[in-house]
């Protein structure tokens, strides 16, 4: 399996998850796409890596959308590959959370090899924050060994169909001569038109580090920056899973959905529950807040 890895701005995240790769899948090729990052942390971190992994860098400085250059990275990405083989895309504020062993490839294989229209498979846990009429909607199918989630509402979602942070095959897209596309909703459409449900693993191996600080298009709004600070945004990486938790983890009920919080350990003590991946999610006032400050900006641009 090739691990592609999507880097902006955040060293020690990104130090985190190559490390996690290195302890959980040995031997598994490991290619990082920075996005032109011009952190001084950040480049001296990359340039360790770089000793160990390739590292492709991007010589242009335009964006596109909030993202930055990530799906044109990612779409970079398979476009590379000659081969025929899996493929696991994880972002700097990802880690691997446990071992990959023999069991985990074989069952990716055979997903892709049993279900023709296959297109992508979710290796990470469920958050708590998410309300629970949402994590009631991840059905457990027997006949494909993963759950999917059946999506009711008309409120465009994605992770139905595709996650940025996902397992594929380089061919299977190439099948359907897929194209990246901004935005994660946007790529939702284009899979749901082409593959099956998303499965979501049994027994994921990935998982979104909690509260780390992000950019939206490359920048923070005020609003943005007032809530990592009100929330304590940092770095707080998870323990590596130890063999008796991975057994928990794969010997318990089927219609247990796989919550991070009861099988994950985060290294730094502390950390409110249930965590958080948005700085603005825990509190209404600040979402509200970040409205209006958006609505300001574009009344201000549209004047201007």
């Amino acid at each position: 399996m090739i691990f592609f890895v999507f880097s902006y701005n955040r060293g020690p995240h990104l130090k985190n998850c190559i490390e996690s790769i290195e302890a959980c899948a040995p031997g598994h090729r490991v290619i990082v796409y920075d996005d032109s990052s011009d952190d001084p942390e950040t480049l001296q971190i990359l340039g360790g890596i770089e000793a160990r992994h390739e590292v492709r860098r991007r010589d242009d400085k335009g964006s596109g959308d909030q993202h930055g250059a990530l799906y044109t990275n990612m779409q970079r990405a398979i476009d590379s590959l000659e081969e025929d083989t899996l493929i696991c895309f994880l972002q700097d504020d990802t880690q691997l959370v446990r071992r990959i062993d023999n069991q985990d490839l074989e069952f990716l294989k055979n997903q892709f090899e049993r279900f023709p229209t296959a297109g992508f498979l979710a290796p990470v846990f469920q958050k708590r924050i998410t309300r629970r009429r949402t994590l009631d909607r991840f059905i457990y199918r027997e006949d494909r060994g993963v759950y999917v989630c059946e999506h009711r509402s008309k409120k465009q979602v994605a992770g139905v169909f595709y996650s940025d942070i996902s397992v594929t095959r380089s061919d299977r897209l190439r099948s359907v001569n897929w194209q990246f596309v901004p935005g994660e909703f946007e790529n939702e459409q284009q899979a749901k038109q082409q593959f099956l449900e998303m499965g979501y693993l049994f027994a994921p191996f990935a998982m979104w580090l909690p509260n780390p600080p992000a950019y939206r298009n490359k920048k923070k709004t005020f609003t943005f920056r007032l809530a990592e600070i009100v929330n304590k945004a940092g770095f707080y990486p998870f323990e590596i899973m130890d063999e008796g938790s991975v057994q928990r983890l794969r010997n318990r009920p089927k219609n247990q959905v796989p919550i991070a919080e009861d099988f994950l350990t985060v290294k730094v003590k502390g950390l409110k529950s249930p965590w958080i991946y948005d700085p603005l999610r825990r509190y209404r006032l600040l979402r509200k807040l970040a409205k209006l400050e958006a609505f300001i900006n574009r009344v201000l641009n549209k004047s201007g």
